[in-house]
């Protein structure tokens, strides 16, 4: 499953659902904050644009989602 297949079966899902999925993969995107140089702007985005980066930037999480 590609990472666009994924992001429209989140799409499908309601409201608190997408909010589950993306509380935890912030959650893992916090857990190894140390591990990476560049900053959480999560903050800063609205919600679609923060998944927008953690999709793009978590492809480890997308095979996991994808099972």
């Amino acid at each position: 499953m590609s990472a666009s297949e994924v992001i429209e079966q989140i799409d499908k899902l309601g409201a608190d659902e997408q909010k589950k999925v993306f509380t935890f993969l912030a959650r893992k995107i916090l857990a190894n904050d140390g591990t990476s140089g560049k900053p959480w702007l999560g903050k800063r985005l609205s919600f679609e644009q923060a998944c927008d980066v953690v999709f793009r930037e978590n492809h480890d999480l997308l095979g996991l989602l994808a099972k």
